[in-house]
């Protein structure tokens, strides 16, 4: 592979001690994969929601929950051994689960929750829920508020009647009062709402790199460039046979000291692209280029 180093500052600064340890999440995530799937996209039903995207505080927050047993759920905890994970092991598979980005993948759609009435769901959902989980319902990052919309509706309905039998504190306020006189009825209706919602925003704007043919595969490891702590932006643009259409990719990206590249969504999946390959180069102003 051609790389251009010259134009590079190098930082030889050591990774921070906190920083992801991507083979210990993977090691964690193939114990949650058997009820979560190996994504985190979850799988029907009231107990195996969707984890991938979720923000990294708040997966954290609930495992927190699991292993110092504030919640509870037998079979989540053997599964997982939760109640012997380190905080580290917590921050990792948050964040990487956080970063699985399920855009990119071909899976099946979450099926429409057809129990209620979308319409009245609606201005239950406008009325009261909006303020925190936004009209697109797909939550607040920045404030650990978790997506509504992509969800399981199955879950959501078991979730819900959760808060309302005060088995589990919605906001984390024993003395959330939002579920109380909610019959079945309006939970159905709202419900049948959020899976009309589409589960994911739009993929972040930016400049796609064209790569040709070949394949993203071939960054993960950056031999020789272990000095190099410069971040910047990735994208790639593949044109898919003959058609119009085009997977992308889009991202952050950083070289850590270990000569890895961390990609941001984390754990982007780029296997549709497998086979892709060719040169690379970084330039001076920190963008990882793929000359055609």
């Amino acid at each position: 592979m051609r790389v251009i180093l010259a134009l590079l500052p190098l930082v030889l600064a050591a990774a921070p001690a906190d920083a992801l340890d991507l083979e210990n999440a993977k090691r964690i995530n193939r114990s949650c994969a058997l009820c979560h799937g190996g994504y985190g996209q979850g799988t029907p039903g009231t107990m195996s929601p969707r984890l991938a995207g979720l923000p990294a505080g708040y997966l954290a927050k609930e495992l927190r929950y699991y292993r110092d047993g504030v919640r509870h759920h037998a079979p989540m905890i053997v599964a997982s051994s939760v109640d012997s994970m380190t905080d580290k092991d917590i921050d990792d598979i948050s964040e990487y689960l956080a970063g699985v980005d399920l855009r990119t993948l071909r899976l099946p759609e979450i099926p429409a929750y057809t129990k209620g009435d979308a319409e009245r769901g609606e201005a239950h959902y406008m009325d009261e829920c909006k303020g925190c989980h936004l009209r697109s319902g797909l939550g607040k990052e920045s404030k650990d508020i978790p997506p509504l919309a992509g969800q399981y509706g199955s879950y959501l309905f078991g979730q819900m009647k959760r808060f309302q039998n005060k088995e589990r504190h919605h906001d984390d306020d024993p003395e959330d009062a939002t579920f109380d006189e909610l019959d079945d009825e309006v939970l159905d209706d709202l419900v049948t709402f959020l899976t009309t919602l589409p589960p994911h925003g739009p993929l972040d704007e930016v400049a796609p790199f064209e790569l040709g043919t070949g394949s993203m595969g071939a960054v993960g490891m950056m031999g020789g460039m272990g000095a190099i702590g410069r971040a910047g932006t990735v994208a790639a643009t593949q044109a898919t046979g003959q058609t119009d259409t085009a997977t992308r990719f889009a991202g952050r990206f950083k070289v850590l000291p270990s000569g890895d590249i961390l990609l941001t969504p984390t754990n982007q999946d780029m296997r549709s692209v497998t086979g892709l390959s060719g040169d690379f180069e970084v330039t001076e102003n920190g963008l990882l280029f793929f000359p055609r």
